[in-house]
């Protein structure tokens, strides 16, 4: 009779059975941790391409809206914007030493990084190139900027140049 008011008063979990617990939950931990860490870069990657993505349909609109030409340049994680045409040297060749001191919107990126590319944009809105390339970690990725002839399935490049 005793001994059972006692059990009553000490009711609880051992020290062995808490420890066993905090193991089970530290090893869960040491599994799933890695795991949502890169699916939160990677979802930031491709919000961060998304947000590439609309940037382009943005300055897309604009240039045939507005009848205005763009120039993007790209360098490392940095995408450049520039009104008009691109300066070239005496070469023929683009001219930027710094996209900073160039003028234009610079965009960066965490996540995404670019080779060196310079796309023109016409004041029709159709790119030249039409291909952009870009990094998301180990994973190269590219976009074809134009739109698609729809009666013919081709791209269009050479019919709507300034």
């Amino acid at each position: 009779m005793m001994r059972a008011a006692a059990d009553k008063l000490y009711r609880g979990f051992t020290l062995i059975e808490l420890l066993v617990v905090l193991v089970i939950i530290g090893i869960a931990a040491s599994l799933i941790g890695p795991v949502a860490l890169s699916q939160y870069d990677r979802s930031k990657a491709t919000a961060e391409r998304e947000a590439l993505l609309r940037l382009l349909d943005h300055y897309q609109f604009q240039a045939y809206s507005q009848n205005q030409a763009y120039t993007l340049t790209t360098h490392t994680n940095q995408l450049l914007i520039q009104k008009g045409q691109p300066s070239v040297d005496k070469k023929g060749l683009p001219f930027v030493d710094n996209l900073q001191q160039s003028g234009g919107e610079v965009v960066e990126f965490d996540y995404l990084s670019f080779p060196g590319q310079r796309l023109a944009l016409n004041r029709n809105g159709f790119w030249t190139p039409a291909n952009l390339r870009w990094q998301e970690g180990e994973r190269e990725l590219g976009r074809e900027l134009n739109m698609t002839l729809i009666e013919l399935g081709e791209e269009v490049s050479n019919a709507t140049r300034d």
